[in-house]
C-alpha cells in the first residue's frame, strides 16, 4: 500500500506514466490475492468503502481501472460497477454499502450531462452520499456546478481526499 502510494505521487508529479502505473498496479493485484484472505478475515483492516463506474453511455476504463487500482493499494475496498453505469446502479450499490465514497468517472464531455443526472439521483436517494468525480474532461468548476462533493485531476489528490474523509 506504501509503495502504490509512492507510485500515485511519481504519477501526479509526471515521474513516471501510464504503462508504470499499471505495471505497479498489476504486481499490487498479485499481492492482494495474498493478502484478501486477511482482509476478509478482519485481521487487517480497510480504510472505507469506495464504490467507481464509468457513467452511463461511456465506455471507456482505463482511467477508472487506474484510480481503482491506485485505491485499493492505499487500503479501500473498491467496488467496481464497470462501464456505462446508470444511476439506479449507482444508487443500489450505495445501498448495498452505506457510508461508502461513490466515484464516477467520465471520458466523453457528451457524458458529462449523466454526471450530472446521476449526482442529482444519488443525493435524493441516499441523502448524505458523497461523490467524488473525474475523467480527462472534467473540471473543478463542473465539479461545483453540479453538486458533486470532490474533484481531483489525478488519483493521488483523490486518495488524499479518501484518507481525510476516512480518518
Amino acid at each position: 500500500m506504501n509503495g502504490m502510494g509512492k507510485v500515485g505521487v511519481k504519477f501526479c508529479e509526471n515521474k513516471i506514466f501510464v504503462p508504470q502505473v499499471l505495471m505497479s498496479a498489476k504486481a499490487m493485484s498479485a499481492a492482494m490475492l495474498h493478502l484478501k484472505p486477511f482482509f476478509l478475515s478482519g485481521e487487517a483492516k480497510r480504510k472505507g468503502t469506495f464504490i467507481i463506474g464509468t457513467v452511463q453511455g461511456d465506455l471507456h476504463d482505463i482511467g477508472k481501472n487506474l484510480v481503482s487500482m491506485i485505491v485499493e493499494g492505499n487500503g479501500y475496498e473498491v467496488i467496481d460497477l464497470g462501464t456505462d453505469v446508470t444511476a439506479e446502479q449507482f444508487i443500489r450499490a450505495s445501498g448495498e454499502y452505506p457510508g461508502s465514497i461513490v466515484a464516477l468517472s467520465a471520458l466523453l464531455t457528451t457524458t458529462m450531462a449523466n454526471m450530472e443526472s446521476i449526482v442529482k439521483a444519488l443525493k435524493e436517494q441516499v441523502p448524505g452520499s458523497r461523490i467524488c468525480i473525474g475523467g480527462a474532461p472534467v473540471t473543478k468548476d463542473f465539479c461545483d456546478r453540479i453538486q458533486a462533493d470532490f474533484y481531483s485531476p489525478d488519483p493521488q489528490g483523490l486518495v488524499k481526499y479518501l484518507n481525510a474523509t476516512a480518518s
